[in-house]
Parts: C-alpha cells; structure tokens; sequence
C-alpha cells in the first residue's frame, strides 16, 4: 500500500472513530481479520465474510453508576443489554458501504450454533486495543472499565491498532489485596471453591490459573432470560397436576422471563456482581 493509500485509509479511520463516537461509543479499535487464528470454526472474519481485511470494535453502552449503585440485580437486569451498542455498530457499517463504497457487516447479538456467538467479541476487543481480559472474565478497558462491545466486519483495509500491551487486569488495588488476603475483589465475591464461579492466582502482577465454572455462572447470569424459559417449559411438560402447572406459568419467575425475551431480543445477564466490585475505573461510578 503507498503513502498516499495509507493517508486515505487513516482518514477514513479518523472519521468512522467520529461517527462512532457520536453514535454513543466510549472506545474504537481496529484488529486485523488475520489474527483471528485462535478462534474457533466458524467464528473468523473471513468466514463470516469473504474478503474481510480488518475488524472495527466499538465499546461502550455501559451500566449507568446509579445502575451500579443500586443494591437490585433486577435493576441492572432490565438496563444492562448490548443492544445500544449493537445500533453503534450499525451506524458504523452503514458509513463504510454508503460513504467508503466496501463491504460492512455488523456481528449481530445472539448466538449462531451451539450457544456459542457469530464471533468472539471478547477476542476482537482484545485484537483491537480496547481492553485486555480480566479475571473475572469481560475485557475491561483502563480507562472505562466494564463495557459492552461490537464489531463490524469490512474489506475497508484500516491500519490496524493491535492488542494492548500492558494488561489492564489486575489492578494495583487487586494486587495490593491479594498480597495481603490471597484474594481479589471478584473472586472475594464469587469463590470457586465456596460455591462460586471464579478462581485464580496473582504472580509478578499478572493472574494466573484463571479459574471459571461456566455452567454454575450461567445458572446465574442468565436466569430470566432463554435458557431460564426452556428450563420452566421442561417443567411444565413433565408435571402432571393441573394447577402446578399453572403456577410455573404464571409464577412471577415465568412472567419476568417472558418480559425479558419480548423487550430484549439480545443477550442480557442478571448477575455483574464481579464487575460491581471490580476497581477498574471505578472512579467513574462515584457521583454526587
């Protein structure tokens, strides 16, 4: 690619991370469609679309701080979903094709096969300098925090920014505590071996031997959402007395299960307990 190229393709680098920026995003990153070697079949860029040079992530969308400092997992259940910045996400890709005349697809919410998403985002946000994986699991950027992100593929060949360098998890004051208790502040709120979801080590100022349930967290996460409504099905269908069955189905566990399915339609969780006590930028959660 000349000089000349390189100036054009980081113009129009400049102006998508001012589009995005309008449209609501905190952070914007580019990763290259090649460095996706780790995902999994069926989850790499050029898979999704043929031709793809470079992946355009978007974070932002976050939990406002008076939905962190409420004491209700069901507030943060109802406000806490990925479809604002999905509509960034959007917003961008339709600049790409009208504006720069190359193809653009937003990954959309949801999952493809086998419960698993149409593309890695955690890893795209990582690829692109918006954050790098915590312990507790979500990327978080050091600036922001926790987030939610998309991801826009394009043959639009943007320079690429690359992963971070230094990582953002764990924090000093996760450091500072875990020399002193043996313990971090997700951890501390969720421990593997006492039931929870999270395990894991802190050497040199680094996590090691991260530790996760996957399956007790999403007994967790997503209790009001798809899997919560296949689950109450399945007892319907077995129980054989009338009037229990009326009392799944119009217990106030099945009603906020079908409220959750009709007003979201994307991914959404009920438990962020580890990212409420997580100190990454918290002192962006701290109002008046």
């Amino acid at each position: 690619m000349s000089a000349a190229d390189l100036d054009l393709m980081q113009a129009c680098k400049t102006e998508l991370a001012e589009v995005a920026k309008k449209a609501g995003a905190l952070v914007t990153g580019v990763a290259d469609a090649a460095a996706f070697g780790a995902a999994m079949e069926g989850q790499r860029p050029e898979e999704l679309l043929p031709g793809c040079k470079t992946v355009y992530v978007l974070g932002g969308a976050q939990p406002r701080a008076g939905d962190w400092k409420s004491p209700s997992y069901r507030h943060m259940e109802t406000t806490s979903t990925s479809d604002r910045v999905f509509a960034m996400g959007n917003r961008v890709a339709q600049h790409i094709e009208r504006r720069f005349g190359y193809y653009a697809v937003t990954i959309p919410p949801g999952v493809d096969r086998a419960r698993r998403p149409f593309l890695n985002l955690a890893l795209a946000a990582e690829l692109a300098g918006c954050g790098t994986a915590s312990l507790a699991g979500p990327v978080l950027n050091a600036d922001y925090g926790f987030m939610y992100f998309a991801a826009v593929l394009t043959t639009l060949p943007l320079p690429v920014d690359g992963p971070l360098q230094v990582p953002v998890c764990p924090a000093p004051e996760c450091v500072t505590m875990y020399d002193e208790i043996g313990t971090t502040p997700c951890v501390a709120t969720c421990p593997i071996d006492e039931g929870g979801c999270l395990g894991g080590r802190i050497e040199d100022g680094r996590f090691k031997d991260r530790r996760y349930d996957v399956a007790r967290c999403t007994t967790r996460v997503h209790t009001s959402f798809i899997p919560g409504f296949q689950k109450a099905l399945e007892a319907v269908f077995d129980e054989t007395d009338k009037e229990k069955r009326r009392m799944i189905l119009y217990s106030s566990q099945f009603t906020r299960t079908l409220w959750s399915m009709s007003y979201s339609n994307v991914s959404q969780g009920q438990c962020f307990e580890c990212m409420r006590a997580c100190p990454v930028a918290a002192a962006r959660r701290e109002l008046r």
